[in-house]
């Protein structure tokens, strides 16, 4: 399973329980606060697909995408959607296991697998919350090529030509997230729309004896892209226990080459040891790979700096949340972009041995 387009547009056009017709009316509904309403739909989702045939991954992820459009609405209106339906948490449990994921929805239904236009899935039906759906739909295509880019750097020399070609082509793949940031920035409010109106429909929901997070956009893979570039040889308990806590909620191909990963040289790392080894010798091509390292490096910083803002715009003292709805506290993101920093300094002013870029 990859977020490629063809895949995701797929699953987009997927309607296996018959949904479009009753979650159109979803935010009428959750305007309301109709809980008995809420009840009738996502008891019906669920009988539709006790009779559907859901033998595609596509099918299956479509249904829990529409199921979990449900389980947030009834949090939002202070309701376990388990406790009111309970009829529906065997299928949760089951569409988890045969998709390889959360039994619940993540940011990709509601983000990458939602359809757009007329189809579109929402709580509010707010233009705000469109543009912030947009956002993930683009920002986890594009970070999920940047990081299966990172991932070829493995099996090449920081001295072949394609390393920096391929850091390059993950650096333009990653771009789309500080230009999709600035977009929410421009048009949605942090505290007016996302903590007052969006916000609570993004909360954890219990499903099997356990506590599941709502679709959070921590959860796309900006986290691989750290662990491939700089943080795999890097042990920061708090960084990688917040890495570890975001796993469960990826594509599981991104758990696994994660794992794969973790403790292995980082391509910060390799391009560093390369260098020294040069000496003054420093290839051209060693060189590119260097300043290859250090653009990517300087995008995340920027995109870090935005980030940080908007959160504290959000995560205001009136605020009634104290942490994202990935659960990890507001200063958390101050951490991995000082952590960023720490790595970019290594490449600071011309890339070269003389710069001593030691970690």
């Amino acid at each position: 399973m990859q977020l490629s387009e063809e895949f995701c547009a797929a699953v987009a056009a997927a309607d296996p329980l018959g949904a479009d017709r009753v979650l159109a009316a979803l935010p009428e509904v959750n305007e309301r606060g109709d809980l008995r309403r809420l009840a009738a739909i996502l008891t019906e989702l669920g009988e539709a697909a006790a009779r559907a045939e859901l033998f595609t991954l596509k099918d299956r992820l479509a249904a829990m995408r529409d199921l979990g459009m449900l389980l947030g609405s009834f949090k939002r209106h202070g309701t376990e959607p388990l406790a009111a339906v309970p009829a529906v948490e065997p299928l949760l449990l089951r569409l988890g296991d045969e998709t390889d994921m959360v039994p619940r929805d993540t940011v990709f239904h509601y983000g990458a697998w939602n359809p757009s236009g007329g189809r579109q899935r929402m709580y509010t039906g707010a233009f705000e919350e469109g543009v912030l759906i947009e956002s993930v739909r683009v920002s986890a295509m594009g970070l999920e090529r940047s990081a299966l880019e990172l991932a070829a750097l493995d099996c090449l020399d920081p001295a072949d030509p394609q390393y920096a070609e391929t850091l390059a082509r993950a650096t333009e793949s990653f771009m789309v997230l500080p230009e999709q940031i600035g977009r929410v920035a421009e048009l949605v409010p942090p505290a007016e729309f996302f903590i007052a109106r969006l916000r609570p429909y993004m909360e954890d929901v219990a499903v099997g004896g356990q506590t599941f997070y709502g679709p959070a956009a921590a959860h796309v893979p900006l986290y691989l892209i750290d662990h491939l570039l700089w943080s795999s040889d890097r042990v920061d308990p708090e960084h990688a226990a917040l890495q570890q806590g975001l796993l469960d909620y990826g594509l599981p191909e991104w758990g696994r080459l994660h794992r794969k990963r973790q403790g292995c040289e980082s391509a910060v790392s390799q391009v560093v040891r390369a260098l020294l080894a040069a000496g003054r010798e420093t290839a051209p091509q060693l060189l590119a790979s260097g300043h290859a390292v250090a653009e990517l490096l300087r995008s995340l910083v920027v995109f870090r700096g935005r980030h940080l803002r908007l959160v504290r715009d959000a995560y205001t003292v009136e605020s009634p949340y104290t942490t994202g709805s990935a659960g990890a506290a507001p200063e958390v993101v101050k951490l991995v972009l000082d952590l960023t920093r720490d790595c970019e300094r290594q490449f600071a002013g011309p890339v070269s041995p003389a710069d001593d870029p030691m970690p």
